[in-house]
Formats: structure tokens, sequence, C-alpha cells
């Protein structure tokens, strides 16, 4: 149960219906100002106190936004009373206040207003020793979702928070109060307007509001992508990587959703080359459960020293056992990440030396997945050392055209008509008659023709469920003799063999990429913030054996025989039907349907 003062008053506010981001801010108001005089009972006159107690050092230090709101806060007349009736559940508490617990109970509550996820203060204490910073020297943490970070790292470093106006007044109080080293600025770190306001638009013509500090560590908000500018509509995240690192001496650091390690389009993948490029950077990925409010979300710490690259360190720190509460979860993380102090990992197989070169060669993917493997995966890609290999796009091309876009509301007697192929409809290497019918207009014709699946395709699934492989079989044929062909979801690609000497037939190719191993590979390849998708340049890169002559002929022998045992279980499976079909038609006294199950 919580003990907290906060919580205390917070539990006032609720029976008023005030929000839980807004009664976290008043709540720590109150306590900041009843904190300078508990023998006072009028919280006017306690704001009023506190406000000329206040000394700031500029216009954009948070405490000048917490003093003029104490003289003027603008709070109706319930609301008033609302604070009011909170101070008194302060009443008769003695004794020190422990401005951890205060503070780490207000940002849990005030989560929804921060403008994106933030830590809690025990996984911001574990960031704390990944990160391992020296003390002495100057430190930035950007944005309110690093606010419980600042203050973990300000317990024994001069630091300087970025946030934005309820967050940074809150926190410069507490640091006041607690005698923090903690200087809180409003400013926006790109162009130094006040927050929320500057996030998002690009403004060529204002410079950060700082020259540079030692070590910069950033959480900008996720999701949000730029409105305006030569950079609109390009993720936030990038952004300001882009805009931020050259201004750290020593370490940038970030923590940001791992779609920015590996889409590839043309802006993110050149500030991925850019950073990775002119700066030592080691990328660590992170246990899901980071953030209590979005569990699935898959982040990583990126981190950049200002050193010349030999090569990229890669580390796995993903993979754990999950607890079964959210409080054991973050607990189970927490003890995780002591493996991972100074950004090392103990176990030397959880990391991984990437020349410059290979980075390149992958379009600056920084995903630590498609570097570290698994001891499954590197025992294949040592017997792939000792053979003759080629890459996949040597021998069939990749396609994955632009989706043709359905009618909403489908005539009887459509202009075109299609079955979709699903990730559901590839298992055991095969591709099923696909149920799904969609109508199209006349004038998708084209798009309609550039995704259509062919007799001795394979459909490799791409997005969410990664690694489904399977051949199409005849079928498709006569699907399109009767002008309702195959068409692939936006979820799969097509491989389609091309005229080569190395792999003879689709169905050889078929077998090869059903391997369990290639699945392995191709998730270790993929990446995503919540769905992970396979970008189709890792899967035109996927290094497969090239098979012997010998190899391929018993290939053939092989598949035959599975095909023979394919239409014997077939077999099997009708006559279960029909043996079940009869039992309940003689239990129940119905007789049997033809076509029913």
């Amino acid at each position: 149960m919580d003990k907290s003062l906060i919580g205390l008053l917070q539990r006032s506010f609720f029976h008023s219906g005030t929000r839980n981001d807004v009664s976290a801010f008043l709540a720590g108001m109150i306590l900041a100002a009843w904190n300078e005089d508990r023998s006072c009972t009028d919280l006017r006159a306690l704001f009023d106190g506190l406000a000329k107690q206040l000394q700031p050092a500029s216009d954009a230090d948070a405490l000048t936004a917490g003093k003029e709101w104490l003289q003027d806060s603008g709070l109706s007349a319930r609301e008033w009373d609302a604070c009011q009736n909170a101070l008194r559940a302060l009443d008769g508490h003695r004794g020190p206040i422990d401005w951890n617990t205060e503070l780490e109970q207000c940002l849990a509550l005030s989560q929804t207003g921060m403008g994106s996820f933030g830590l809690s203060m025990a996984l911001a204490r574990a960031v704390d020793r990944v990160l391992d910073l020296p003390f002495g020297q100057s430190i930035a943490c950007l944005y309110s979702p690093s606010a419980a970070l600042a203050w973990q790292l300000s317990a024994d470093r001069e630091v300087t928070l970025f946030a934005d106006r309820d967050v940074g007044i809150v926190m410069a109080l507490f640091a006041r109060a607690a005698c923090r080293d903690l200087h809180v600025s409003r400013q926006t770190p790109i162009d130094g307007s006040f927050m929320p306001g500057g996030i998002g638009y690009e403004r060529a013509d204002h410079e950060p509001p700082f020259a540079a500090f030692d070590h910069i560590v950033s959480m900008p908000p996720f999701g949000m992508r730029m409105q305006e500018g030569p950079a609109k509509g390009m993720p936030f995240e990038g952004y300001h990587f882009d805009r931020l690192f050259d201004r750290a001496r020593k370490t940038f650091t970030a923590i940001v959703p791992d779609g920015f390690l590996f889409r590839e389009t043309k802006s993110e993948s050149e500030i991925r080359h850019r950073i990775a490029s002119q700066r030592q950077i080691t990328v660590m990925s992170l246990p899901a459960g980071m953030f209590a409010q979005a569990g699935g979300l898959a982040t990583s710490i990126v981190h950049l020293e200002n050193a010349l690259p030999d090569c990229a360190l890669m580390i796995d720190g993903r993979s754990i056992e999950k607890g079964g509460s959210r409080k054991a979860h973050e607990k189970v993380i927490a003890e995780h990440l002591e493996n991972f102090r100074g950004l090392r990992a103990r176990d030397d197989e959880r990391m991984e030396q990437v020349p410059i070169d290979e980075l390149a060669a992958s379009r600056w993917c920084l995903l630590p997945d498609r570097y570290v493997t698994s001891s499954d995966l590197a025992r294949i890609e040592r017997a792939l050392d000792e053979r003759q290999t080629v890459e996949l796009q040597e021998v069939a091309s990749i396609e994955r055209n632009k989706a043709a876009l359905p009618m909403r509301e489908a005539d009887e007697d459509p202009p075109l008509r299609a079955l979709e192929i699903a990730p559901m409809d590839v298992a055991d290497g095969m591709v099923a008659i696909p149920t799904k019918q969609q109508a199209y207009e006349a004038d998708q014709k084209v798009r309609i023709d550039g995704v259509t699946a062919q007799a001795g395709d394979i459909l490799v699934s791409i997005k969410g469920n990664i690694g489904r492989v399977g051949i199409v079989g005849d079928g498709a044929t006569l699907a399109a003799v009767m002008e309702e062909p195959w068409v692939i979801s936006q979820s799969l690609a097509i491989v389609r063999l091309k005229p080569n000497e190395l792999i003879p037939s689709a169905e050889i190719l078929n077998a090869i990429l059903t391997a369990p191993w290639v699945r392995e590979k191709l998730e270790s390849m993929s990446g995503g913030s919540t769905v992970k998708s396979l970008p189709v340049s890792a899967l035109r890169s996927l290094r497969i054996p090239v098979p012997t002559r010998e190899e391929c002929a018993e290939a053939d022998e092989q598949l035959h025989e599975i095909n023979e045992v394919r239409e014997i279980i077939a077999n099997h499976q009708s006559n279960l039907s029909e043996r079940r079909e009869t039992l309940w038609s003689r239990l129940w006294q119905v007789p049997i349907t033809s076509g029913e199950s």
C-alpha cells in the first residue's frame, strides 16, 4: 500500500474527480509549499510564501514558471476548495520528507501528462548503473520522460533537465527541497522554444539553447513526427539525433523505439549512417516492460562516444524471463540490467563487434538482434562458412509491391475480384487456397497484377509472425484463369526463382527456406517498436547454401516422398472426419448432411 504523502494528497483529490496528472501536479505544489511552513493552514498564504522564496536564474528556469503559478494559479473556486481539503490530509504529519519516494509517486501519477513514457525510479536507478557516467562532468537530460533518470543522476552530479512546464516545476521545487544539484529548463532542446510547443517543428533559424554538455542523455517523446519543414514526416526520435548528437563533448545517449534502428526510409538511414560513421557507437536492446504504460514496446539504448569508429558494439540486453506481475517484472528487469554495467555484458556471448562496412551493407541497420546470434544460429553460420553460398537475391527476385485498394462496399458483381493470401494461409511449407475474397474497381488492375502470386512462387511473411514460408501450388493458375487471382497481403513478400545455374527449382529453394533456423534468422533480422517487420533488403541479403547436383537429386526424391506422405495424411484425416460424422449421427439420431463436418 502506498505510504507517500503525495499518495495521501492524491486520494483526497480523487473524491473531487480530478484527473491523475492534474492531481499529481497539485499535490506536488501543495507538498512543496507545506514543507516551507508546516504550521500554516491557509493554502493561499503557503503558496505566496513559497513564491517569495524562489529565486529563478532566468525566464527559462522552471522555477520562474513555478513562481508565476504560485502567484496566480488560475484555479477555480472549486479547485481551491479541493486543494484546501487536500492540505488538511497533512495535519499531524511529523518527521522528514523522503523526496525520492514523493517524486516517484508524483511521476507515476503524472505519466499521462508527460507526452511520452517515462522510467520508474527503480528502472532509472538500473539505467544509471548501465550508463555509468563519470562524476564531475556536466550532464543534460532531455525531455520529460527522462525526469526520473535526471533525479537519480543528480544525487551525486550536476544535472540540467529540459522538461515540460508541470513536470519541470515539480522537479525544480523538489530538487530545491532535497538540496539536489538539479537545474530544470522549460526550453525545447531542439530550438530553445518553451515545451511542448517546439517539438515537431523545424526552425532552422533557431539554435538549441545550449552550446554543449559533456554527456547528453535523451528520452525523446515516442511516436511523434515532424510536422513541417524539410524534415516533415520524419520520426522525432531520428530528427533529434541529427540535430543534437554533435553537441555532446563526450557521450550522447538516447533510449529510442526499435523502429528508428532499422527503418529503411532515406532520412533515417542517412542519420544512422552519419552517427555510426562519425562516433563510436554501442547499441543495447532493452527488455520489454521498461515502461509500465506500454509493456510490449521494444526499445534500445543508443550510446555514442566522441571518438573515431572502428566498429560498432551490439549488445543483447533483451532476453530475460518475465515476472508475473508488473512490479515483479520491474524487479526482474532491474536485476537483469545489473549484468550490463558500463554498457558491457558479463556474458560475452551477448556482445558482438560489428565492422562498419557490415553496417553499411545492411543499410546501417542498428538492431542488436541482427548481429548478436544465438548458439544455434552461430552453428549454422559456421556451417555456411564451410561451403558455397549465395544471397537470395542472386537466384530469386523478391517482390513486395504496393497493395491494390479493395472496395469498401463491394457490389454483387464488382469489376474485379481476387482471393487474398494471409500469413495464416502459409503453413508447413505450403500455401493453402485462400478464403478471403476482395473486390476492386477496374482501375486497380495494374496493382493487382503486381501482387498476384503464381504457381511456384514462394511466399514469406515479413510482418507480425515473421518467417512463415510456403510455395504456391497449381491452384493459383486455375484461379487466374477463372479471373479470381490469388493476391498477397501486405504482410507477405513474393520470392520468385530466376533462371540460374545454382538452384534448379522452386521446390528446392522452398525446401531450403523452410528450415527452422531460417525462420530464426529472419526473426533476428526483423525489428519494430510494437509489431515486428522484416525489411525486404534483409530478405534479399539472406545467405543460403548452394546444394550440389547430387544433393538436389536426393532432395527431389525426398520431396516426392514428403508429398506422398502428405497425401496419406490427407486421406487419413478425411477418413477420420467421416467416421466422426457417422458417430455423431448415430448418437444424436441426426442424418449426415453432405459437406458438413
